[in-house]
């Protein structure tokens, strides 16, 4: 922790950090514990097996999952306010699925609750699911627009063409900042990914604000200029108390 941040301590552009992205062990606490057991000797392995002595039931595994979980992330969190205390936990950017019971071990660790939203608009009830669990602010990670016209794969959310990006882009983050708990959105991503393929699993969309030569997709920047200018005069029109 301290190699990564100490660095940016006194960076007046940074909001702060991200400490994970989209966990998958949700619903699937079960599978997690077998892995664990299965694999090599590790201080985790032990614990849960001492753990499980006490009754090995889908329950008391979620459990031990769960409990694991909450000493990383306030670990993480203790670390990360020691070594740079001038910028904010934004969390773990959750999948949009997560369930309260997830949402109430974050809640008073982070100071901004994150998560990613592939859809035509994050929906309200939602948000004000996670706002009312959680009650922190929300920012969003992950959110993107693509199109299959450049020869390249799918997005995870898709339109018909470059002009329909630039649309999708307006209507989605405007959506999301009607919401009066979020305080930023992260498009995914700044340039599209190799037609070849990112090198962990091949992805190659076509979501970025510029191509992979820097060429920029009118369409889609004039967008995201026009929105941002309508997001700051939305709250210079309601400025915090104060």
């Amino acid at each position: 922790m301290r190699t990564t941040v100490e660095p940016y301590r006194e960076n007046p552009w940074l909001l702060g950090y991200f400490t994970f992205n989209e966990p998958s062990f949700p619903g699937r606490e079960t599978r997690l514990c077998d892995l664990i057991l299965s694999g090599e000797k590790r201080p985790i392995k032990k614990a849960l097996q001492e753990h499980l002595a006490g009754g090995d039931t889908p329950e008391s595994r979620k459990q031990f999952i769960h409990n694991t979980f909450r000493i990383f992330i306030t670990t993480v969190d203790r670390a990360l306010e020691r070594h740079d205390p001038n910028h904010l936990t934004l969390g773990i950017r959750f999948g949009q699925g997560a369930e309260n019971e997830i949402l109430e071990l974050c809640k008073d660790v982070f100071d901004v609750f994150s998560f990613n939203c592939y859809d035509l608009y994050p929906r309200e009830e939602m948000m004000d699911r996670f706002l009312a669990v959680t009650a922190r602010p929300m920012f969003i990670g992950e959110y993107h627009f693509g199109t299959v016209d450049r020869g390249m794969a799918q997005s995870l959310w898709q339109v018909n063409s470059q002009e329909e990006r630039g649309v999708a882009y307006r209507y989605y983050t405007e959506k999301a900042y009607a919401h009066p708990g979020l305080i930023g959105t992260s498009y995914f991503q700044w340039c599209d990914q190799d037609l070849t393929g990112r090198g962990n699993d091949g992805e190659n969309y076509n979501c970025g604000l510029v191509d992979v030569t820097d060429r920029p997709y009118p369409c889609l920047v004039e967008a995201v200029s026009e929105t941002s200018k309508k997001a700051v005069r939305r709250a210079l029109r309601h400025p915090p108390p104060g």
